[in-house]
């Protein structure tokens, strides 16, 4: 399923702080993706580093770095889609924090989780899947435009929020079994559970 756009939104009230990540993360792949490697072995989240204390600026440095096109796309296609409206019910400030923290939420569980301690991950992921957590929280019942595959044929339907992201996490949390180590799972799921929780708090 892709998103195409959120149906229900705020008027009048831009995502600044959305456009800025957006925008940092496009600068970042620019100066970065012909010397990638270097970028990953400096700047990379290495779960063993970060488990013992070494070179925590990458927390927040890794989370700015993708290595390809598609990657970025992707994350940022759905920090637009589903960060405006969180944006705009944290406040833009909050909601910059809220995004760090995410990515810290991520790494925690990913480091502890990771079978190979000593490979880096990039990317946003693990931040947006706590954006997707905080929108479960506060708009459950939106509806999400998506592009659906039928059989042969793609068609666009409307997919309440709640369902949406809850067959995005299990398909996080299944994948997990397929085999696969070049995608950051564990990171995803750790930074979907800090958002919601976080969410949950913020919304009491």
């Amino acid at each position: 399923m892709l998103p195409l756009y959120d149906e229900s939104h705020f008027k009048n009230r831009k995502a600044w702080a959305v456009l800025l990540l957006i925008a940092l993360n496009a600068i970042v792949f620019l100066v970065s993706f012909k010397e990638l490697e270097a970028f990953v072995d400096s700047y990379g989240l290495v779960p063993a580093d970060f488990l013992s204390g070494r070179n925590n600026f990458t927390v927040i440095s890794s989370l700015f770095l993708h290595a390809d096109f598609l990657h970025l796309l992707g994350n940022m296609w759905f920090l637009w889609i589903f960060g405006k409206n969180v944006e705009r019910k944290v406040g833009s400030l909050k909601f910059l924090f809220f995004y760090l923290f995410c990515g810290l939420g991520s790494a925690v569980l990913f480091s502890f989780a990771a079978v190979s301690k000593e490979i880096p991950v990039i990317g946003a992921s693990g931040a947006v899947g706590g954006v997707l957590g905080a929108y479960l929280v506060f708009f459950p019942r939106n509806k999400i435009k998506t592009l659906v595959p039928l059989i042969f044929i793609w068609t666009i339907i409307s997919v309440p929020a709640v369902f949406f992201i809850s067959a995005w996490f299990f398909l996080q949390f299944f994948s997990l079994f397929s085999g696969s180590n070049m995608v950051a799972y564990w990171g995803h799921i750790g930074g979907f559970l800090t958002g919601f929780f976080l969410a949950k708090a913020l919304k009491k």
